[in-house]
């Protein structure tokens, strides 16, 4: 049996990437203090939010 989770994710995204971007997200998710999902999501997070004030 899986945890239980507040906000369960039901999507998984993959891609090939190579040692050196492995390496900046590495170093991005650690200075932001999360793991690499959590930096790809504030980072998705962030660009929608800069997205809605470039059109307004």
């Amino acid at each position: 049996m899986g945890r239980v989770s507040r906000n369960p994710k039901k999507y998984i995204i993959s891609c090939r990437i190579d040692g050196d971007e492995m390496q900046t997200l590495k170093k991005l998710a650690a200075q932001a203090d999360t793991n690499i999902s959590g930096l790809l999501r504030l980072s998705l997070d962030r660009l929608a939010d800069n997205e809605t004030h470039q059109s307004n």
